[in-house]
């Protein structure tokens, strides 16, 4: 979530300095634990340039992390930053002259920088990468092609099994092979490259090779960049926010591409910044080679990074989220928007409970073809769906929309979080035809559950209208036969309750395909409405 540098909380900088970039992330925690990220910001840095033959860091690019680093705590600073975490990786950490470097730069910018070790960076890389994944117990594996290493993680959602880290990155291939020279690459020396990445690499790949890995996750700026041109030879366009695949074939196809070209047309080439351009053809390389002794064809494309695993570090430190459990992250990145925004805790577990109540009785009768992903989208819908009140209660349910969607929700991928933002925004009412074609778009799969789950969150937000929780039961049974009737029960005085289901008969036919009477018994007063 955006914001500014004013509220309640403890202000955290964190920035990570890299062989090839250097990238900063300011963050606000609330003392409840809620979180936000108030900026990014990312420079191509080159401090590994020319350092790792020599094993020292060259003056020129010192002098440029000292601007760098001098520019990025002016930017903590103007958000008032109690801390600033600086990492570096490495570059700095094979450097003969690292002590140096570390001296100098608290002298130039007074900003403490510890180097990290490669697994502890290939750690923080899963914890974020991690973070932005859908639960599950099975093998992932996750690689980070560095300027300066190629870090490897397998873990599944609730901790990692190996960690590795490898001298091989896209900067120290370029030193070694190119030099950074203008002429094509040809087909013998991409080869020769790709040779000499499988034998670093080859002790580290029988390591996790021996897990049974269900999925590979790439992140870094290299990976995105490969698969964004990728897309673009392809298919002319660049990737959408749903389209994270990339495919063996298609990088094979990227790469003979940017090898065919000289370095000032690699520079030209859409997305690609020149510094990039510099190191792609070695960052081809990595991944290429990495993906063949794997045997995999593809590859899931992640944005997510060290900065976000930093963040997670801290916030398990700091007593969030400490508990590695099943759903863990997701539910605490949730409560963690609700409270920021003073949700109102009572109500919003309540219409949860209506809301499952309706949809698990739905699917026993079989109106909905249950789905344990929709479901757990449902409850995390159910607490956010009035968080827009925090902005104004004048379309809040776009307000909820809008917070859920621009929020950094760990544990979520993005078009979960768009099926909750999408619920939150439908809450109110059914969805017109024109909202839910608009609706349903980039949510993949999930599309086909949007409409029985906006139902269930309407009619649970119908009967609990007044805050007070006077309905306890609402569900679908068998009514004799195939017949399905919506039995209501409540207590007290539930008219508002009773009139809020008035013309609920068309949305509940729209959202089930069929029509349900429903009955209606409130105990306190005896009164009972059929419809």
């Amino acid at each position: 979530m955006q914001g500014t540098g004013t509220g309640v909380g403890r202000i955290l900088g964190i920035i990570d300095l890299g062989s090839n970039s250097a990238h900063l992330m300011v963050v606000r925690i609330a003392p409840n634990g809620v979180f936000a990220v108030l900026n990014r910001v990312k420079h191509m840095l080159r401090l590994g340039e020319n350092a790792f033959q020599e094993r020292r860091l060259q003056e020129e690019a010192m002098q440029r992390a000292f601007h760098v680093l001098h520019s990025f705590g002016a930017m903590c600073a103007s958000y008032g930053a109690q801390e600033v975490i600086t990492v570096a990786t490495s570059a700095v950490r094979d450097a003969h002259n690292a002590q140096e470097f570390i001296q100098r730069a608290y002298e130039a910018t007074g900003l403490a920088v510890t180097v990290i070790s490669g697994q502890e960076e290939a750690r923080l890389i899963y914890l974020g990468v991690s973070s932005g994944l859908p639960h599950s117990l099975s093998q992932r594996l996750f690689m980070d092609i560095g300027g300066g290493s190629t870090e490897l993680a397998v873990g599944n959602s609730l901790d990692h099994a190996c960690l590795e880290s490898l001298k091989l990155g896209c900067v120290r291939l370029d030193n070694q092979f190119l030099q950074g020279r203008e002429k094509p690459v040809s087909e013998a020396e991409f080869a020769a490259m790709r040779n000499f990445v499988r034998m670093e690499a080859s002790h580290s790949l029988q390591r996790v090779s021996a897990y049974d890995i269900t999925e590979l996750v790439g992140s870094s700026g290299t990976i995105q960049t490969l698969h964004a041109l990728g897309h673009r030879l392809e298919r002319g366009t660049a990737p959408g926010p749903d389209e994270t695949t990339l495919t063996l074939e298609n990088l094979r196809r990227t790469s003979r591409h940017i090898c065919s070209l000289p370095l000032s047309k690699r520079k030209e080439l859409p997305g690609v910044s020149p510094r990039r351009a510099e190191v792609l053809v070695p960052g081809a390389a990595i991944l290429q080679a990495m993906l063949e002794e794997l045997h995999l064809e593809t590859m899931q494309v992640s944005n997510r990074n060290i900065l976000d695993g930093i963040l997670v570090d801290q916030l398990r430190r700091l007593g969030y989220g400490s508990q590695p459990v099943p759903g863990g992250i997701r539910e605490q990145s949730v409560q963690r928007l609700a409270r920021r925004c003073n949700y109102e805790e009572r109500h919003a577990r309540h219409m949860m409970g209506l809301a499952l109540q309706l949809y698990d009785s739905a699917a026993e009768c079989g109106c909905i073809s249950p789905d344990k992903q929709a479901r757990e989208l449902l409850c995390h819908a159910a607490i956010l769906h009035d968080i827009g009140i925090f902005i104004a209660y004048p379309k809040h349910a776009q307000h909820s929309h809008y917070l859920i969607r621009n929020t950094e929700l760990l544990g979520f991928t993005q078009d979960e979080i768009e099926f909750m933002a999408q619920l939150a925004l439908l809450h109110g009412k059914g969805p017109s035809r024109k909202q839910e074609q608009a609706s349903t778009e980039g949510l993949g799969r999930l599309a086909q559950h949007l409409r029985p789950c906006a139902l269930f969150l309407s009619l649970a937000e119908g009967l609990d209208r007044t805050h007070c929780q006077n309905v306890h039961t609402a569900e679908f049974r068998r009514d004799g036969g195939e017949a399905v009737r919506l039995h209501i029960a409540g207590s007290g005085n539930c008219l508002v309750e009773q009139d809020a289901l008035k013309g609920m008969d068309k949305v509940i036919k729209k959202g089930l395909g069929r029509e349900i009477p429903f009955s209606f018994v409130s105990r306190g007063t005896g009164g009972v409405q059929a419809g």
